[in-house]
């Protein structure tokens, strides 16, 4: 076993896991790249549980569809067990048995569950939603109960990736996000900030798991204190995005906790600070993957005196970097794993150079 693949292991832990998510923090920043990595760490310590692989999106192509450069791809060992759609899996070379059909669709067909008959190149394209992901990883345990299953997150698609289905994270960050080391590492922290937003805690724990055991389908849930006792308002949309405003009208000034079921991005909260009681609350999200917030929107919460928690606490447990620019040019790594180092503690920062398949 190599260096890398003995350190991967022990710094993320990986065999004290069931699952496991892959974040990036922007397009190309190297997941393909850590998750091989991880597949050749796995194979080569003589891992006897298989790994079971997926993809929110598309992974592991020739070719990057919009820049049309050569991207890295994804070389499984036999056993491994992958779900990916009808048209990515006629575009793999490992031999593979079909195992069952997921009813799960996606733009590339339905998503099927397989086992690797032999070593070879896959295309991963999996479920674009959570709840898929949730039937793959079931689907997984029943022909594999005690396999590492691996999500492979997708840009702007990170919160698939939570929701309580995985039990870790590791982030991936690249020089395409910038090439100054400083700017990265800001930024990287800000990023593991939103990540590890920390867990609703005592009685409002309990309180707002009971609403929304009450109302699963609700977008919205209010608890607005009465004398010694909690009223509950749910409210139903579609969506977070574009109605800010139906929520902001449902605060009222005893509001205390205002939990949102979705990605919050910086529209959504632009329009609630809008309301004048939209502050002094607690504000929490499912975990720190829905929330897609600028550090200006954060300090913006901060003056209103808004709390920031989360349903489903996330386990960060290593920061990958790629040192590659988006023109393909490799930049020396060591400015910019100091420089991330200095920002970051508690989670180690590597970079384990190009996974050779």
């Amino acid at each position: 076993m190599t260096e890398a693949g003995s350190e991967l292991l022990d710094l993320a832990r990986l065999e004290e896991l069931q699952s496991l998510a892959l974040i990036g923090l922007s397009k190309n920043a190297g997941k393909t790249t850590c998750l091989n990595h991880i597949i050749n760490a796995w194979h080569t310590s003589g891992q006897t549980r298989p790994l079971a692989l997926t993809s929110i999106g598309r992974d592991g192509e020739v070719e990057d569809i919009i820049s049309g450069r050569l991207k890295p791809r994804i070389y499984i060992p036999a056993g491994t067990l992958i779900a990916s759609a009808e048209s990515a899996l006629q575009r793999s070379d490992a031999l593979l048995e079909i195992l069952e059909l997921s009813n799960v669709r996606t733009a590339f067909g339905e998503v099927i569950i397989c086992r690797a008959l032999s070593d070879g190149y896959v295309e991963l394209a999996g479920p674009s939603a959570s709840e898929g992901i949730t039937v793959i990883s079931d689907l997984f345990r029943q022909h594999e109960p005690d396999c590492l299953f691996v999500i492979d997150g997708a840009l702007s698609r990170r919160s698939q990736a939570g929701s309580g289905v995985s039990e870790a994270v590791i982030l991936a960050v690249g020089a395409v996000t910038s090439a100054v080391p400083e700017i990265l590492a800001d930024k990287t922290a800000f990023a593991l900030d939103l990540l590890q937003t920390p867990l609703i805690g005592g009685r409002e724990q309990s309180e707002l798991a009971a609403a929304i055991a009450n109302n699963p389908y609700a977008r919205g849930i209010l608890l607005n204190k009465v004398k010694d006792q909690s009223e509950i308002l749910a409210i139903d949309l579609p969506s977070l995005v574009g109605f800010g405003q139906d929520i902001s009208k449902e605060l009222k000034e005893n509001t205390y906790l205002l939990y949102l079921s979705g990605a919050v991005t910086d529209q959504v909260v632009i329009e609630l600070l809008k309301e004048p009681n939209f502050a002094n609350l607690k504000l929490v999200v499912e975990d720190g993957t829905r929330l897609f917030l600028k550090p200006e929107t954060m300090r913006k919460l901060h003056n209103q005196k808004i709390e920031l928690f989360v349903l489903n606490e996330l386990d960060v447990r290593l920061v990958c970097l790629n040192p590659t620019r988006s023109n393909g040019q490799q930049l020396d790594p060591q400015p910019f794993l100091a420089a991330l180092r200095q920002k970051i503690t508690g989670i180690p920062v590597v970079d384990f150079g190009p996974a050779n398949m």
